[in-house]
């Protein structure tokens, strides 16, 4: 997936031309892979299973819709807006008596409000770093599927479903990327976010409802903190509006 973007990127930095202005309002669609970090990601065997060390999921992706607004002639400082949707997943089998196979997902629903500075703005490439506040709508589930049944684990065979209660946070993610532009209305960005994705907000519940399973990110008694965090790789499709005219020196 890393391989496909950067060749992409490559491609999309040859065929385009430069440009005079730089768009007051720029609106992308993007896409792209998500990096799980511990503990989000995790392995799973018969201890940590039952602890809840981790989130245990392996890989993601993303879809993402986010705007940018230029606050000075020059288009450099950005005040920057959106959205993106998170899905994780992960899968695998431990023993613990019998065979259990585990296998979890998570979304993060995620709405960010921030600013950006663009080097060069006027130019057919931009680079660019920014800041966003973010606020974190997490869900999932856990389907734990348990075979060759026998009297003594605890276990009881088939397949069990619990649901992710929803959740709410507030977090930082702070990246950097690159603008292209094919021309004065279309181009695309390449980026990467660092996420951390419950900055504040942590909480443990110590019950649950039946068939639920709680968030508990909070550090309780021997149970450390979990911190949500992963690095979101993308790709997009950039549409300009209210070009503005190039500023005089």
């Amino acid at each position: 997936m890393k391989k496909v973007l950067f060749t992409l990127l490559a491609a999309i930095l040859t065929l385009t031309g430069s440009i005079a202005a730089q768009p007051r309002l720029v609106i992308a669609v993007t896409g792209g892979y998500n990096l799980p970090l511990p503990p989000l990601k995790g392995t799973i065997d018969s201890v940590n299973s039952e602890l809840g060390e981790s989130y245990f999921v392996k890989t993601g992706y993303n879809l993402g819709l986010s705007g940018k607004y230029a606050l000075d002639k020059k288009g450099r400082v950005r005040v920057t807006f959106g959205g993106s949707y998170n899905k994780f997943s992960g899968e695998e089998t431990y023993s613990h008596t019998n065979d259990v196979r585990l296998h979890t997902t998570m979304g993060i629903i995620s709405a960010n409000l921030g600013a950006e500075y663009s080097f060069t703005p006027r130019e057919k490439t931009a680079p660019f770093v920014g800041l966003d506040l973010t606020g974190n709508f997490l869900s999932g589930k856990s389907e734990e599927t348990v075979t060759i049944p026998t009297t003594a684990d605890h276990n009881d065979p088939g397949t069990t479903t619990t649901n992710l209660k929803s959740a709410s946070r507030f977090g930082l993610a702070v990246g950097g990327g690159v603008d292209v532009a094919f021309n004065k209305s279309i181009g695309a960005v390449f980026g990467a976010k660092y996420h951390f994705a419950n900055l504040i907000g942590k909480e443990y519940i110590a019950t649950s409802s039946a068939g639920e399973y709680n968030l508990n990110d909070k550090e309780n008694g021997s149970l450390k903190a979990k911190n949500i965090m992963y690095f979101q790789l993308y790709l997009g499709v950039t549409f300009y509006f209210n070009q503005q005219k190039k500023p005089r020196y």
